[in-house]
């Protein structure tokens, strides 16, 4: 039966069982992180529910038996269910996907990475931040005001104005890994090269503080994306699906 773990040096044997599926959870062991995060177990499986934003990320491992025991235990009437292929169907009539993404994991091989001039970003500069997300045409931003105090936020500018940004997800140096993400161009800027740009940045940053495992996602619909990641030296190790999930009525 699924309970509830508060031993650290348990969870973090069981994430790095399969370190790449885990990398934004392994994030979650920080001071600060952790005390949002609920760790549930059974057998060698093991599920996160993350609290520390609204959309509140649910996050399972193990096989399909497994996972849909864990999924039954928590009490979350909603959340943004992150699974691999093989516990979708231990999810159904469990959680309901109100909308799923195919996505694509892809971590940094060889970096080849793309110089121009960026500034670093931080929490003065998130009203400015907010609004280029807010211009955005689509897509999914999952940024929180206090990714921003991290120090891995850079940005272009045009005219004085902000139009580029990338930053991170999450990031642990004590568990030295990193999910590169919140990347966005506003739409009339785009086909400059400044996702590249940015993102480049925002690499050689994680990469001199001494980040070992640089993760992003991407969804599997969006090719030029997928090509813009690969050109810096990312390269896709697995596929996944995530999305916003509502708990089915009994």
């Amino acid at each position: 039966m699924p309970q509830l773990l508060h031993d650290k040096t348990e969870i973090r044997r069981r994430l790095n069982i399969d370190r790449e599926w885990s990398l934004y959870a392994l994030a979650d062991l920080d001071d600060g992180m952790f005390e949002q995060s609920d760790w549930w177990i059974e057998g060698d499986g093991l599920a996160l529910v993350f609290r520390g934003i609204e959309i509140r990320p649910i996050f399972a491992m193990g096989d399909a038996a497994t996972t849909r025991n864990l999924l039954a235990a928590l009490p979350e009437a909603s959340g943004y269910l992150n699974l691999k292929a093989h516990q979708l169907e231990a999810a159904g009539g469990i959680y309901r996907f109100r909308e799923r993404h195919q996505m694509q994991r892809m971590f940094l091989e060889d970096a080849q990475l793309r110089a121009g001039p960026v500034e670093p970003l931080t929490a003065v500069n998130l009203d400015e931040v907010e609004r280029l997300y807010a211009s955005r045409d689509g897509g999914g931003i999952a940024f929180a005001a206090f990714q921003l105090d991290t120090g891995f936020f850079r940005g272009v500018r045009r005219g004085g104005e902000l139009v580029a940004v990338a930053g991170v997800h999450v990031v642990s140096r004590t568990e030295s890994v990193a999910g590169v993400g919140n990347v966005f161009t506003r739409p009339d800027c785009r086909g400059q090269g400044l996702a590249q740009t940015v993102t480049s940045a925002v690499v050689m940053a994680l990469k001199e503080a001494g980040i070992r495992t640089l993760g992003l996602n991407v969804e599997q619909t969006n090719p030029a994306a997928i090509r813009a990641y690969e050109r810096i030296g990312f390269r896709a190790h697995f596929t996944y699906y995530e999305g916003l999930a509502e708990r089915v009525s009994g």
